[in-house]
């Protein structure tokens, strides 16, 4: 979204200020926003000029000779395209009239931001929910009001002032106490009080001047929920953002009523707020979900870690499905009328009797750890669903009655389908599974191997994770990638960059691809990730870089 706005502002720009300029690639590089305090996150004082109840807010450092500056910059040496990048951008922040490194630099302060004060209107957020409007993001970017504001270094307002005159823009008044300039046909930007403040027409420009006037909860840096949720974030970081989830949903069911059956209502007073950091080893993303419903996800400490190869592609771990998906369900359900409701009972009653196994057998299959696993294999790799389960006889006999009760459900509803016949085929440890041969590279395969049950696309991959010969739990760069994870989680993530490359390699993925691609790929490790639950939701995100 940050990268969209900022297109969109340039896109509708013949002439782009210098300064904006700036603001933009900040933005644009760190995909959201930065600030920091002594004790947590919070906002710098760009946000005192955004309207309260904007619904999208991003904010960047521009302190180009601190940490985070520095440590994006030796992080960015690691691709081999980072030279061409480095050099674009440089060129693309020259001008005739203005130098960036001796006339702009100096005069910028620590922080820039760009806002979404308003949503569009509900068609620009509408479309089809069968067929969706590939270029609805853009439409909508090009749509929304937004203020870009950039903090000035002390003292360097009539130096700014006069940069914009040496730019092309021409005085065009006052409003609030400060002279506002215009750049035809679309920028409008004044300078107020240490900060330039830049929007597209005078009425936003107005809005966000008004705003810092009125001061207080007129201002998002003056609005509980916003700085609640940015204190929540870790100091120091690269950039931060915010997302009022509540009116962004309720901005869509404007557009369409049907999102409301989804229980979408129960996200009215929800936020996220989000940060990222440049470390030695790579980028770290912290995330904070504050006012949203309780999605029903159990937290637990993994140990299906000790399950998964440790060359395998990706592993995402979770817990009690089955809960998660009653909590769901029951949230869906308090939202629909009296006739849809009683149409979905009448199918979730029926449904037991289709499979042939109670829906206490199915919690007792899906009520424990869980884990998906995308195993290495040449030329086919496999995947794997890994069940934790007490009692591995029911869920064999549960496995079991699916087997017959899956392939007759598909009959009731496609008449005709057919499927080959099951077969006994041997797995590890002297476990006899049963295989569905859809295709001679893949098909469905399960079994059970003591307290697991394993679902998996292949022998060679259900094998894979009963007696791993090396687990990912004894990996050092597993260890590294979810360094300062919490021992207990609602869900974790792991992507094994190297082998998922190895693999889109091997299936001709990069075939017709730059040469240069694999080599911009291959400084990436890992991506990890894993949420947490309780009062307050948390997410965080890792990408590992070979240092």
């Amino acid at each position: 979204m940050a990268v969209q706005m900022i297109e969109s502002l340039r896109r509708r720009r013949p002439v782009v200020l210098a300064t904006a300029a700036l603001a933009g690639t900040a933005l644009a590089v760190s995909g959201c926003g930065g600030s920091s305090s002594e004790s947590g996150a919070a906002a710098g004082e760009v946000a005192s000029y955004i309207p309260a109840g904007s619904p999208i807010y991003l904010e960047a450092s521009t302190d180009f000779d601190g940490p985070q500056w520095s440590q994006v910059d030796a992080l960015a040496k690691l691709f081999p395209a980072y030279p061409e990048l480095r050099e674009k951008v440089d060129e693309a922040l020259k001008s005739d009239d203005v130098d960036f490194e001796t006339e702009i630099k100096p005069l910028l302060g620590e922080h820039a931001a760009i806002a979404g004060i308003s949503l569009p209107e509900a068609p620009a957020l509408g479309g089809s929910l069968t067929a969706p409007d590939a270029d609805a993001a853009a439409k909508a970017a090009d749509d929304m009001e937004f203020v870009g504001v950039v903090e000035l270094a002390e003292g360097k307002d009539e130096e700014v002032e006069a940069l914009l005159v040496k730019g092309g823009a021409t005085k065009a008044g006052t409003h609030a106490g400060a002279d506002y300039f215009t750049d035809e046909p679309d920028t409008v930007a004044a300078v107020s009080d240490g900060v330039l403040v830049i929007s597209d027409t005078e009425a936003q420009l107005f809005k966000a001047l008004d705003a810092h006037a009125a001061g207080g909860d007129k201002t998002l840096a003056g609005t509980a929920r916003f700085t609640d949720a940015l204190a929540k974030l870790p100091a120091d970081v690269f950039g931060q953002a915010y997302f009022d989830i509540g009116a962004i949903v309720q901005a869509g069911a404007q557009s369409q009523p049907e999102l409301e059956q989804l229980g979408l209502s129960e996200y009215q007073n929800a936020v996220v707020a989000a940060s990222v950091a440049a470390e030695p080893e790579g980028a770290r993303v912290k995330g904070v979900i504050v006012g949203a419903p309780d999605a029903g996800a159990g937290e637990f400490s993994p140990t299906l870690d000790e399950k998964v190869p440790a060359d395998a592609i990706a592993y995402l771990g979770f817990s009690d499905l089955a809960g998660s998906l009653t909590t769901a369900l029951d949230q869906a359900r308090a939202a629909q009328s009296s006739e849809t409701l009683a149409q979905l009972e009448a199918l979730t009653g029926q449904l037991p009797a289709l499979l042939g196994v109670s829906i206490e057998d199915l919690a007792a299959l899906t009520s424990g750890e869980h884990a998906i696993v995308a195993t290495s294999g040449t030329p086919n790799p496999g995947a794997a669903l890994l069940l934790t389960v007490e009692d591995g006889a029911r869920a064999t006999t549960t496995l079991d009655a699916l087997r017959v009760g899956v392939p007759r459900l598909l009959q009731t509803f496609s008449q005709g389908t057919t499927l080959p016949a099951w077969k006994q085929v041997p797995l590890a440890a002297g476990v006899t599974g049963w295989q569905l041969p859809l295709s001679p590279e893949a098909g469905v395969v399960y079994g059970v191997d003591g307290d697991l049950a394993i679902v998996g696309t292949s022998v060679p991959a259900v094998t894979a994770v009963q007696r791993p010969v090396s687990p990912l739990s004894a990996s050092a760069d597993f260890a590294a990638g979810t360094s300062g994870m919490p021992d207990e989680v609602t869900s974790v993530m792991w992507l094994n960059v190297s082998e998922a490359v190895a693999a889109a390699q091997a299936a001709g993925a990069f075939d017709d691809a730059p040469a240069e691609s694999l080599a911009n790929l291959r400084p990436v490790k890992s991506i990890t990730a894993w949420t947490t639950g309780g009062d307050t939701p948390t997410f965080e995100v890792f990408l590992r870089l070979a240092g």
